[in-house]
């Protein structure tokens, strides 16, 4: 059975078996291995897609180690499939369904990556606050998934998800949806990259001090 496991946004979410857990970054550290633990007697883990990097450190750091602790445990029982958020968006730009340009989400407070979709690069940090600004430059740019639904609002501007990607999971498939429009993966085609143990795909350098 299929499970996915999102380490790349503001809180780690764990899909299993039609069940949605979310932990928040404050404790997560105390609290992800029981939840992994409490999911497996359940509904015993088998194949997980990790939707790895980039992210806040926290998250990513903490994610890997306990995905790769629930793996020492369960050996060949489990496999693990890792999956960058650019890749994952980048399939979505091939199938013309996301814009060039996207503002991602990259565990900080003030900044994101404007990001290159057609080119595979970030264009540059930015300023959340600049959104408006780079709507008008860009044309149409989407904004990265996070659960916050505050995040990525200007203060005293009106709460508005039209450009913000979601993400719906089931059995079988992966969807985003955005602008009113879904694009669905089946997982089949997102678990092409096996690997044995959970590296966490920060793709930039610590923001330390």
């Amino acid at each position: 059975m299929k499970s996915v496991v999102n380490i790349s946004t503001d809180q780690i979410a764990i899909w299993h078996l039609g069940e949605m857990r979310k932990l928040e970054r404050n404790g997560v550290d105390r609290e992800i291995g029981k939840v992994l633990v409490e999911l497996d007697r359940e509904w015993a883990f088998d194949q997980c897609l990790v939707i790895n990097g980039p992210g806040g450190f926290t998250n990513l750091r903490v994610g890997s180690l306990a995905l790769n602790l629930l793996k020492t445990l369960k050996g060949d029982q489990i496999s693990f499939f890792s999956l960058s958020k650019p890749e994952l968006y980048r399939m979505a730009y091939d199938a013309w369904f996301l814009p060039r340009w996207i503002l991602m989400y990259i565990g900080q407070k003030n900044n994101v990556w404007l990001r290159d979709l057609e080119e595979q690069k970030v264009e540059k940090m930015v300023k959340k606050s600049e959104k408006s600004d780079l709507e008008q430059e860009l044309g149409e740019l989407a904004i990265d998934m996070v659960y916050d639904d505050s995040y990525f609002s200007l203060e005293g501007e009106e709460k508005n998800d039209w450009n913000q990607i979601s993400y719906v999971f089931d059995e079988e498939k992966l969807t985003l949806v955005w602008k009113g429009k879904s694009l669905s993966f089946l997982y089949d085609d997102l678990m092409k990259n096996a690997v044995e143990k959970l590296e966490a795909n920060y793709m930039m350098d610590p923001n330390v001090g």
